[in-house]
């Protein structure tokens, strides 16, 4: 479902302890805690503005099916396991092409394994 994508991606916008990445906090209304997390419209779900280590960024999912059978990823920061490794920003988008298994065991598998 639509709400299992937005637990996903919260993480990603919310400020890190030492507030590095930003305030985390977008244009959306009904407070700082709705501005986090975007807002839903229906089969659409979207986050108009949101800050990033790098930048703002926006996002937007639209569903075609009550069942969310696709899955995404935002995984920012060390991008290696090794302290000294690179950082950046890995960006993961996993259709699900008729059922929702297959791209939830990859959106939980793949970037762990690439680190």
């Amino acid at each position: 479902m639509l709400s299992d994508l937005m637990k996903l991606v919260s993480n990603c916008w919310r400020p890190s302890a030492n507030n590095r990445y930003g305030n985390g906090r977008g244009s959306g209304g009904g407070g700082a805690d709705a501005a986090a997390v975007g807002r839903q419209d229906g089969l659409l779900w979207y986050k108009d503005s949101g800050q990033h280590l790098n930048g703002e960024f926006s996002m937007a999912v639209v569903q075609a099916n009550n069942l969310l059978e696709d899955q995404s990823q935002i995984e920012s920061g060390a991008l290696s396991s090794l302290e000294s490794g690179p950082c950046g920003t890995f960006v993961g988008v996993y259709d699900g092409h008729g059922g929702p298994e297959t791209s939830r065991y990859i959106n939980d598998h793949l970037f762990p394994h690439l680190r």
